[in-house]
């Protein structure tokens, strides 16, 4: 008997714990099927999913074939914003998710990835010249590992307070920016930053015309310095019209299934009530996770200001603060990861 999508979401009313990112249960495992709610990117009038799945972890999926399929699953349910960035994996992220989209898949993505020209000593990068010739040389390179001709949004990877002037100096990335955009090599361009506030208020007041920024948004962060994240950057990038897309919904730590604290419905829901989050980008390593991801995004319900703040003090309350271990300055994984 198939099942609609009707049904399904009745199903979900008797399974309060099915989307808690665990071994599923035999019915949560039914493939829930849908399209998945779009939002605005930013000033721009193109809309993305209001979730996307992340590169680093995807990569983590046990062969290339599995996924390629939870990629083409995603995107038949509507899902068109996937991460990424050079060095995950060695470049295996980029090039799995290059074989993931061949055949015509890459025309309904949304491919994000980032360059990291700053942390060239740290991940060995093979190039040369100027800080604007080698992020072009890093981009081409990018271009051939997701075999496209053309990168949807492009990414200054990771930026720290000591990073700032390096990014916004003369004859660097943003320089390269520019090029790759009137060549048609990108279409929009940004920065990420997992720990500092301080320092993507600094890159968003600079100036440049930043398209969008990828930004911690959980509510796991909110026992941290990570609550200016939302009080102060994410209103900030709405004045600017730059589109906000969410990590770390479960505090970033692949040990985050163990704390018990948020499910993946509490996830997608906290970040989509800040109107100015366009994506929350959540780390996929299985065909599981996947469908609960999308299951949670076909019933997402933003909450309001008032559930923000009750949802936020209950987490307090709960040991939050407990939880803190595993957001710490330096603690990375990719984007945020589900398993």
């Amino acid at each position: 008997m198939s099942l609609t999508r009707r049904s399904f979401l009745g199903m979900l009313g008797l399974l309060p714990a099915a989307q808690a990112l665990r071994v599923p249960s035999a019915a949560a495992a039914t493939i829930p099927t849908g399209t998945v709610p779009r939002r605005v990117f930013g000033r721009h009038q193109e809309t993305l999913s209001c979730i996307g799945f992340g590169g680093h972890t995807l990569a983590l999926a046990p062969t290339v074939q599995e996924a390629t399929n939870i990629a083409h699953y995603a995107i038949d349910q509507g899902v068109n914003f996937f991460d990424n960035a050079w060095e995950y994996h060695n470049g295996r992220a980029e090039e799995w998710m290059g074989q993931a989209l061949a055949g015509g898949w890459r025309e309904k993505a949304f491919i994000m990835t980032k360059a990291c020209i700053h942390h060239a000593k740290k991940y060995e990068i093979p190039f040369t010249g100027t800080d604007k010739e080698k992020a072009l040389q890093m981009l081409q390179a990018q271009l051939k590992r997701l075999k496209t001709d053309y990168i949807d949004l492009w990414m200054i990877h990771e930026i720290q307070d000591a990073d700032v002037d390096f990014h916004l100096g003369k004859d660097g990335i943003l320089e390269a920016f520019d090029e790759a955009k009137r060549k048609g090599l990108v279409r929009y361009v940004g920065f990420t930053g997992h720990s500092s506030p301080k320092a993507h208020v600094r890159m968003i007041e600079s100036g440049y015309q930043w398209d969008a920024s990828l930004l911690p948004v959980s509510v796991l962060g909110n026992t941290l310095q990570a609550k200016d994240f939302d009080n102060i950057v994410l209103p900030l990038m709405k004045e600017k019209g730059i589109a906000a897309i969410g990590m770390k919904g479960f505090g970033g730590s692949k040990r985050a299934n163990l704390h018990g604290l948020v499910t993946i419905n509490d996830v997608i829901n906290y970040a989509l009530s800040y109107p100015e989050v366009t994506t929350q980008c959540i780390g996929i390593d299985s065909m599981a996770f996947a469908q609960q991801a999308v299951a949670a995004a076909l019933v997402a319900n933003p909450m309001t200001v008032e559930q923000r703040n009750k949802f936020i003090a209950s987490i307090e309350a709960r040991g939050g603060a407990d939880y803190a271990q595993h957001l710490q300055a330096g603690y990375h994984d990719g984007a945020c990861c589900i398993a």
